[in-house]
């Protein structure tokens, strides 16, 4: 990721701490058939979506991060820079079977992973922050905002292994409704967890009235 780490005369970084056991998946392989072009690469703040997201990955304490890709996987990958990337081929199937494949990438034994979505561009290396320092065995993470549920979401290890198992017919919300009491809210002072773009109405709105 890139990740710049100033070091003192022994060594030990300084700055954010360098969490190689959390890892991040960022889904970026839908058609984007409301916005009309790729989601992934539309301009916000001198960067696509998809680098606003990455660039706030590589200021959080996340040790490793993969971008699933499937309809314009040629377009994204051509288009900007990326670290470990994974083509979905089954994307049409359903957001499902994307964030398994992001997370069949993932590196063994990892604690968890956060699961981002391309069209979710607001995203903030504090609340990243937060979120891990929240993260429990068997745990799902996620920011709230005026109690408002945001992304992005943390899943715990074995969470993950519990989404692995879903059939494509079905989401993740499967997973994470299904016990409420392992659902461990983060109040964060950022609304840009609620912002989600998916037209060109709404992108129109965020570039003239940005969070």
């Amino acid at each position: 990721m890139g990740r710049r780490r100033r070091c003192t005369d022994r060594g030990r970084p300084v700055g954010p701490t360098f969490n190689e056991m959390i890892s991040a998946i960022v889904l970026a392989a839908g058609k984007s058939e409301r916005m009309g072009r790729p989601k992934a690469l539309l301009p916000f703040r001198g960067r696509t979506f998809v680098e606003n997201i990455l660039d706030a990955i590589s200021r959080s304490s996340i040790g490793h991060a993969v971008v699933v890709v499937g309809h314009h996987h040629e377009e994204i990958e051509r288009s900007v820079p990326l670290p470990s990337v994974v083509f979905n081929p089954d994307y049409e199937q359903g957001m499902i079977t994307s964030f398994q494949a992001g997370i069949r990438a993932l590196p063994p034994n990892m604690t968890g992973s956060f699961l981002f979505l391309v069209d979710h561009p607001l995203v903030d290396a504090a609340v990243i922050e937060a979120l891990i320092a929240s993260l429990a065995p068997s745990r799902i993470v996620l920011p709230t905002y005026q109690r408002w549920r945001g992304h992005p979401v943390l899943f715990a290890s074995e969470v993950l292994q519990e989404i692995l198992a879903l059939p494509a017919s079905q989401g993740a919300n499967i997973v994470v409704r299904k016990d409420p009491n392992r659902i461990i809210e983060v109040p964060v002072n950022a609304p840009g967890i609620l912002v989600d773009v998916d037209t060109p109405e709404q992108f129109k709105l965020l570039t003239k009235d940005p969070i």
